[in-house]
């Protein structure tokens, strides 16, 4: 999002190289970028990398997902929000089945943690 407006793409790298390069041109004063996936936020890294832009120095990303195979490799390692999707899904398919078996269930939250990483600089 820059501003008030958020950028919508295709759920892959391509998107996310695309979405920094719009970003950088539109506001070159942006300093942090927040994606909707890990796999976006990868291919943000590159395109700001290509781009000569220091993360995190002069610019913070984070993803969300903290998909170890994604978040680890990256370069910067990407900070990302873990919503414990593992948990999720199990309790979602557990309520399908006690749906299906007729019982009511009652919504749920669930805890998410933002997982640091070398992509945003830390509080001081």
């Amino acid at each position: 999002m820059v501003g008030d407006r958020p950028y919508y793409g295709s759920w892959d790298e391509s998107w996310g190289r695309a979405a920094a390069r719009m970003i950088v041109e539109q506001r070159p004063e942006v300093d942090a970028i927040f994606c909707g996936s890990d796999q976006i936020a990868r291919g943000v890294l590159d395109a700001l990398r290509d781009l000569g832009r220091d993360v995190p120095g002069a610019i913070s990303v984070i993803g969300f997902d903290n998909w170890e195979a994604i978040s680890a490799d990256c370069r910067p390692r990407l900070t990302s929000v873990d919503m414990n999707l593992q948990h999720l899904g199990a309790v979602a398919g557990q309520r399908l089945f006690a749906a299906i078996d007729g019982a009511v269930t009652h919504s749920e939250e669930f805890a998410s943690r933002l997982v640091m990483r070398e992509s945003t600089l830390p509080v001081r």
